[in-house]
């Protein structure tokens, strides 16, 4: 229930009073209110009482007090804050899929998803889509469960791009993963951010979880989906050749919820929720079916205790542990388990007294993000008793894992915040928000054991392994030479096609060993930060002008960097409160960049090699370039966005118009500079040279009636980076126009970028640039579609519940993942007596993609409505039109997802 009053200052006085009786009037504040009569009556008896001191105060606000209560009527914020509610009747019409914290913000102007939202591997993934929110990536925004931030310091900067890493964890910018069904609403901000949140560059999450009721209720439910319940469009490129059979994910994936609300006593209530979502996926590794299994739990319990009339203690604790069951689908004994998430315990004390309120709030919250798989990986010639691979037509054999390792974080905050009101002061109406945050943050990357990554096969059936079992292997025959040729009666001749068909169906096993190793050495490194955080906004209103001035202070003694950002907004009601401007100018400084720090833990990988010698296998050796990179990120500035922002709303036909302009300046950007240090190690430094800009141009309207809502927007964006942002060239020259990859990077952070260009000829040739991951995600801006629509309905008839959102992307240009690689030669495997190590890498092409438009719905019916229970069912669709997605790109091979379903039943008691 919300009570506000949109035009007389005099209103703002009415929680001010509410407050100052209910401290000093107990029974008046104990009084049950049976009817709206009963409620008049006490607001008269509570102006007396506060006012009888200042009677022309008293006769003023008795004259224009006006009270309204109702819910908002659309999501459209009402003051000068850039905010949008999703209360609990929206997030039920438009959950679908998932139903994770995320999935649900498309409806939202600005929002926009990354391209992997759309793919073939989301069917079976249960971790929340990134979004991103006013132009920045997901880890940049904050989110935010019942006040306490959410946000991940262990998240890595290529999460979409791989899972399996050689120096990382796969990360996500939330630390656990939350439920829709735990959620009673969510507030989303992209412009005009109240100072009280801090440590973000984009938007604002912030999620409040379902309380309890005046009755005891309980329920279950059950949702799920299937392989059977997905319709895919295969695409064959020109030169596809036929042979490998394009086929379907076998999956299956199912969320199971309880839930119990129970008031005990008159004062307490208890909530307490389950939920489970699960995913197992049927894979092919090299030629048999294997199980990849993917699980997500929450488990939640909040106890609400009135200790007065105007003193309320929350207590909540949940525990949310993400595992991940994975193998590499080309290699044997790859299996890695990938597990995250962890515990939040949080403490409430809401206080309203007759200066104003304050709310305390203690918290500690742990989480983790593991991975335990094989410490070597090998790449085998493919050859007899090293033949998987050769079997599907690869040349080369894989085995292995990248080495166990273990990041964690810790968390433990007080907070308190207060809201004081002046009341009226010379004409106008003043209030002051303030607050202050103590957190200590404890940051762990730990590689529990040396990886080893093997390369550079020879082949030598005569070699001996002098003692090397795990990278070497001799030759074996099912039956010795000599008994071969003694069944002969001559000598095998080599230079005879029926003597070398012999010999080599003779051969159990063929002689091989590796003569290049990279070694990544165990090694740990932590960070414990003390933050302070703090501050205060003032809002003046007079007449039809309300203006809030403040700003927000934060220190940690980690990079000790003073951080103070300005907050300014304001918004001036016109048309006889039809309209309303709203205006804003703001600057967000970013959460200090504790992941860079860890990864300093990460030690220099070194090289090793090693050559025949009459036959035997001689010792390791290093190389000549015989060690990687390092990091070092020291004295670095937090990266901020400095916005500015103008808006129009207009009540129309029962709805909000709303028209935005935001446009935002992001500066002093993290940026990775080559370089080396003072002992000649090759070395990432960190600089501050990154920036960007974003612009966007949105019109919205939304509008909600007694049994349907609506919601409307179209959004045009531009985002430009600047060129200092990218890494730069990851190649070095060795000699007229051969290049390899430099030592200053990890091994699997590269790709190649094909650009197709004329030549002089007039020939159409493909040129191929290695790059960082990190760049070309910048390149391909992930994020940045140059126009989003969205139109999203929903209505209750009966006991029918029907929901549907359609979303609408422009065309643009992006880069398509190839389904080949190529390899280029590494710096750090030269040496005087051994060939460059090659290493093949991913390649990716700049391709238009035509506009994609999908539709989703939610159909829910109550098949039976008692006084006992409610039993319902639900039909989730998922691209309802069965269309095109463009995942896929032109001339090339593979799978789109169409139309998709979720069945569920739902029992409420």
């Amino acid at each position: 229930m919300k009570v506000f009053t949109p035009t007389r200052a005099g209103s703002l006085l009415l929680p001010f009073i509410s407050g100052f009786v209910s401290a000093q009037s107990e029974p008046l504040a104990g009084t049950a209110l049976q009817n709206q009569k009963e409620a008049e009556t006490l607001i008269e008896d509570s102006r007396y009482i506060a006012c009888k001191n200042d009677a022309q105060r008293c006769r003023r606000d008795y004259i224009e007090q006006i009270e309204v209560r109702g819910d908002k009527p659309n999501p459209i914020s009402i003051s000068s804050e850039g905010s949008y509610t999703l209360d609990s009747q929206l997030l039920r019409d438009y959950r679908t899929g998932n139903g994770n914290l995320t999935d649900i913000l498309g409806i939202l102007p600005g929002v926009q998803y990354s391209e992997a939202m759309l793919g073939a591997e989301q069917l079976t993934n249960i971790r929340p889509a990134e979004v991103s929110l006013s132009g920045a990536g997901g880890r940049e925004s904050g989110y935010f469960i019942d006040g306490v931030n959410n946000n991940s310091l262990l998240g890595n900067e290529q999460n979409s791009a791989n899972r399996n890493y050689l120096q990382d964890v796969m990360g996500h910018s939330q630390e656990t993963f939350v439920n829709l069904d735990l959620v009673d609403s969510i507030e989303v901000f992209d412009s005009n951010i109240p100072a009280r949140y801090g440590q973000f560059s984009g938007g604002v999450v912030e999620a409040d979880t379902v309380k309890a009721g005046d009755e005891l209720q309980f329920g279950l439910s059950f949702r799920g989906t299937n392989k059977s319940a997905v319709e895919y469009e295969r695409f064959y490129s020109p030169w596809y050749d036929g042979q490998d059979v394009l086929l379907e994910p076998d999956f299956k994936k199912h969320n199971i919820g309880a839930y119990v609300k129970a008031p005990i006593g008159s004062d307490t209530s208890l909530v307490a929720q389950f939920n489970m979502l699960e995913s197992q996926e049927t894979l092919f590794q090299l030629g048999r079916l294997r199980l990849q299994k993917q699980t997500n739990y929450n488990g939640f319990i909040k106890l609400d205790h009135a200790l007065t009339a105007n003193d309320d203690l929350t207590v909540s604790a949940s525990y949310s542990p993400f595992k991940g069951e994975y193998f590499s689908e080309n290699a044997v004994n790859s299996d890695y388990i990938v597990d995250g998430g962890g515990y939040n315990l949080n403490l409430k004390w809401a206080v309203q007294r007759s200066w104003g309120t304050m709310d305390s709030q203690l918290n500690w919250r742990a989480s983790e993000n593991n991975k335990d798989t094989a410490p070597y990986w090998f790449a085998w010639t493919s050859l007899p008793g090293k033949s998987w691979g050769g079997e599907l037509g690869y040349e080369s054999s894989l085995e292995g894992g990248f080495g166990d390792i273990e990041k964690s974080q810790d968390t433990l905050s007080f907070s308190q915040d207060y809201e004081f009101d002046y009341g009226s002061v010379l004409g106008s109406a003043l209030s002051w928000q303030l607050g202050f945050e103590l957190k200590q943050q404890f940051a762990q990357f730990n590689r529990l054991e040396e990886a080893i990554i093997y390369n550079g096969a020879v082949v030598r059936p005569e070699v001996n392994c002098s003692g090397y079992t795990v990278d070497c292997v001799e030759t074996q025959y099912r039956v010795p030479v000599s008994q071969l040729e003694a069944q002969l009666g001559r000598k095998l001749d080599l230079t005879k096609p029926e003597d070398i068909l012999l010999l080599s169906n003779n051969v159990m096993q063929s002689g091989q060993f590796f003569a290049y190793r990279e070694l990544n050495p165990m090694g740990d490194a932590s960070a414990r930060i003390n933050n302070l955080s703090a501050y205060a906004e003032g809002q003046w209103q007079w007449r039809d002008l309300t203006i809030t001035v403040g700003g927000r202070y934060d220190y940690n003694d980690f990079v000790k960097n003073h951080n103070f950002a300005p907050r300014f907004r304001g918004n001036w009601s016109v048309f006889s409160d039809q309209g309303q401007w709203v205006f804003g100018a703001n600057r967000y400084y970013s959460q200090d960049q504790l992941d860079y720090k860890l990864n300093e833990a990460k030690q220099p990988s070194h090289f090793e090699v090693r050559h025949l010698q009459n036959g035997r296998l001689s010792q390791w050796l290093p190389s000549k370039v015989s060690r990687g990179f390092v990091y070092q990120y020291d004295s670095i500035r937090t990266p901020y966005t400095d916005e500015l922002t103008l808006a129009y709303r207009h009540q129309l036909l029962g709805g909000t118009l709303e028209f935005k302009w935001l446009n935002r300046f992001g500066r002093d950007g993290i940026n990775r500079l080559q370089g080396h240090n003072e002992i000649g190690q090759a070395t990432l430094f960190a600089g501050n040279d990154g920036a960007y800009r974003y612009k966007r141009l949105s019109a919205s309207w939304m509008a909600r009636y007694d049994n349907q809502h609506i919601e409307i927007n179209l959004s045009k964006v531009s985002n430009e980076i600047a060129p200092a942002s990218f890494d730069g060239d990851p190649t070095l020259s060795v000699g007229g126009d051969k290049k390899v990859a430099k030592d200053a990077f990890d091994s699997d952070e590269l790709a190649f970028l094909a650009v197709e260009r004329v030549t002089a000829k007039e020939e159409v040739e493909t040129v191929y640039h290695l790059m960082s991951l990190n760049d070309l995600e910048l390149q391909k801006q992930d994020f940045n579609r140059p126009i989003i629509a969205n139109i999203s309905w929903g209505g209750h008839f009966g006991n029918w519940q029907l929901s549907m959102m359609a979303r609408y992307s422009a065309a643009q240009d992006v880069m398509y993942k190839a389904s080949y690689t190529r390899t280029v030669s590494q710096a750090n495997s030269i040496c005087d007596t051994c060939n460059p190590a090659q290493k093949a890498y991913p390649v990716y092409c700049e391709r238009r993609r035509p506009s994609v438009t999908t539709v989703n719905s939610n159909i829910k019916y109550m098949l039976l409505n008692t006084q006992q229970y409610q039993l319902s069912l639900s039909l989730e669709i998922e691209n309802l039109f069965n269309q095109r997605t463009y995942i896929i790109a032109p001339l090339s091979t593979g799978i789109e997802v169409g139309r998709r379903f979720w069945l569920g039943v739902k029992l409420d008691i």
